[in-house]
């Protein structure tokens, strides 16, 4: 009997869905007045009757039918009428975004690399596609992750003597995530898509303190306490999602991550990612050795002056000798290395601190900016951010004034914390799940290229569309909450799904005690514009991040709010605010994020920002050299 019941919930969990986006879809074709009406429908279905699997499937299925390219024909020529030239959304002739290309390592001549918005792009002389790791494919289980790629080193070094020979510069790329010319190269260009053949805890050479765990002191929720974390040794190229399944298989966890894992983990360290926490660091700060091949094809191990390396272990090991890798344990070149922006080597691989494996329980409320800014603002504004172990704001640069009462007249924000769970739960519950309508969403193909159309078409309404889009993500069930309870490296990742693909952002951090003024003159900013019509298609964001001892890092300086404005890729008007806000930002004092900007960088804004940088520049010469300089670091380097 319980299998029919079983069945029977089954049944009609799926014919309920199906009606129901048969319903939008006739209101979006049809009479799109009713739109917002039928996506609470939708909301309230998938929440109810469709578990993380299903909604897997139902994304599957969509994606199936939208497929064709007749069906995508159809519906751009119904949604293109009357509309811009420009604004006009193609879904028949071109393909979607996707997570990255993949490179052949047999084709090193005439190979295209870009950056995911596609405003840089390098066509170099060559193109290199070293080591041995297994990419399309990748599994920790691999027998190869367990030791140590020493012929991919071989062929890095050998790459990098080659272009010195030949007079020419050498770069590596991951996942060209940054918005920047950071990573651009147009003479020798290294993919590290294979360099991730390591995959394990690390013993090998390792001090005896640290090989089985050791003791570390944290400050969440405004209570000092010592957790217990492990070391883990990982190939530069690796991508963070896979880094994430080999961490996984271990039974260990990133401390901390961004909101999206397809950035390679050297990337991400080079540009100082990072997620929020204002007790904890952002990515480079999990950092505790980094191996790397410099000018000269000369490979150092490098680690602070109290590293975990034990010295004399490493000098005796067989293969160290053979393939003559230094070891410095030195902090100023630690913190040069440590975030170098590519300048400084290409990072071969990397040992991290990480934990054991550890769940969280995210809380996502909506609420009226101005009364969380004055709660804010009432007394210890660390201890308000350090209640919980992440604390988030995601603010609305616009007020709905066309909302039928005041209430619904004011800014809206959604504030986001976690903390640590020891709940471990088995079956679905909407309680304890994140909103479904936004991940089902972003998981549709042809999502990312209909967004900027919606946005055009209704720009007038991007205030309204922004607090509805605050509304999708309150955590479910029901819009005071509830709750989204998971293993962290799911509550971490936002699961923007292909949506990632279009949006793009710029980014800046400010002293926690001048965030406010930040955020005021952000507000300001886009409501000049707004009377111009240029409206930014999504609301900004506030992470904390804790201080961090790298040169070159956004929080070098201190303890620092990191506020990120975000909109989508073909939204009119969007690209220009942004350089107008980047310019009043960095006029009042704002460190820009190396990989998230629109303006131009010169030497006098940049040391203004980054005051260690004149020492950075020292240890580049050490390292990195002309050999591993490119027009971005030359423009700033010479302006």
């Amino acid at each position: 009997m319980s299998a029919v019941s079983n069945f029977l919930t089954w049944k009609k969990g799926n014919t309920l869905v199906s009606w129901v986006l048969f319903r939008l879809l006739i209101q979006v074709l049809f009479n799109r007045e009713n739109v917002p009406r039928h996506i609470e429908l939708l909301d309230d279905t998938l929440t109810d009757h469709c578990s993380r699997q299903k909604r897997s499937r139902w994304v599957n299925t969509i994606n199936f039918l939208v497929g064709p390219r007749l069906v995508r024909r159809l519906i751009e020529n119904r949604l293109n009428k009357n509309m811009a030239k420009h604004e006009r959304v193609f879904l028949s002739l071109d393909k979607e975004l996707k997570q990255e290309d993949v490179f052949s390592k047999d084709k090193n001549l005439r190979q295209k690399w870009g950056n995911w918005y596609g405003n840089h792009f390098s066509e170099p002389l060559q193109f290199f596609v070293p080591g041995n790791g297994a990419y399309e494919d990748f599994s920790p289980e691999a027998e190869s992750c367990s030791s140590y790629d020493y012929q991919g080193l071989a062929e890095v070094v050998d790459l990098v003597k080659e272009a010195e020979t030949n007079g020419k510069k050498i770069r590596a790329v991951g996942s060209g995530h940054a918005l920047t010319e950071v990573a651009q190269c147009e003479d020798y260009l290294v993919c590290t898509q294979h360099l991730n053949q390591t995959q394990r805890p690390a013993r090998d050479c390792i001090k005896a303190a640290y090989v089985d765990g050791f003791e570390v002191e944290v400050n969440y929720c405004n209570e000092k306490r010592t957790e217990t974390h492990y070391l883990f040794e990982t190939g530069g190229g690796t991508k963070i999602r896979h880094l994430i399944q080999a961490l996984t298989y271990h039974g260990y966890a990133l401390i901390n991550q961004g909101g999206s894992s397809i950035q390679s983990i050297s990337g991400a360290i080079a540009t100082s990612t990072h997620g929020s926490g204002i007790s904890i660091g952002p990515v480079p700060a999990f950092v505790r050795s980094m191996t790397l091949v410099g000018k000269g094809g000369k490979v150092y191990r490098v680690e602070p002056t109290d590293g975990i390396t034990d010295p004399d272990c490493f000098e005796k090991d067989e293969m160290v000798q053979k393939h003559g890798i230094t070891l410095i344990q030195d902090d100023e070149k630690f913190n040069a290395v440590m975030v170098g922006i590519g300048s400084v080597g290409i990072v071969f691989s990397l040992i991290l601190e990480a934990q054991p494996e550890y769940r969280l329980q995210e809380e996502r409320i909506m609420r009226d900016w101005e009364e969380v800014k004055a709660e804010m603002q009432q007394g210890d504004l660390y201890a308000y951010i350090n209640a919980h172990r992440h604390f988030e704001v995601l603010i609305n640069p616009y007020r709905d004034l066309e909302a039928a009462t005041e209430a619904e007249q004011q800014r809206k924000c959604l504030v986001t914390t976690r903390n640590y769970s020891e709940q471990v739960h088995e079956k679905h519950h909407a309680g304890r799940e994140r909103n479904y309508i936004s991940t089902f969403i972003s998981g549709i193909a042809i999502s990312g290229k209909l967004s900027p159309w919606v946005f055009n078409k209704n720009h007038l309404s991007i205030p309204r569309m922004t607090n509805n889009s605050i509304k999708r993500l309150v955590d479910h069930k029901g819009d005071a909450g509830g709750g989204f309870e998971d293993l962290a490296r799911n509550v971490l990742d936002q699961g923007l799904g292909e949506l990632k693909f279009y949006g793009y952002a710029i980014e800046f951090g400010f002293p926690i005690d001048r965030v406010f003024e930040a955020v005021d003159r952000i507000i300001a900013v886009c409501e000049e514009s707004q009377r111009y019509d240029q409206l930014l298609a999504a609301p900004f964001s506030l992470r904390f991040v804790k201080q961090c001892p790298a040169h070159l890092s956004m929080m070098q300086q201190g303890d620092m709010c990191m506020i990120e404005l975000v909109s989508v890729k073909g939204v009119t008007g969007s690209l220009p605010l942004f350089m107008r806000l980047e310019r009043e930002l960095l006029a009042i004092g704002a460190v820009p994020h190396w990989g998230l900007s629109v303006e131009p960088w010169y030497r006098e804004m940049v040391e203004k920002a980054f005051p260690r940088f004149t020492d950075w520049e020292k240890e580049q010469e050490f390292f990195g050299g002309d050999t591993f300089r490119n027009a971005f670091l030359d423009r700033i380097l010479q302006s």
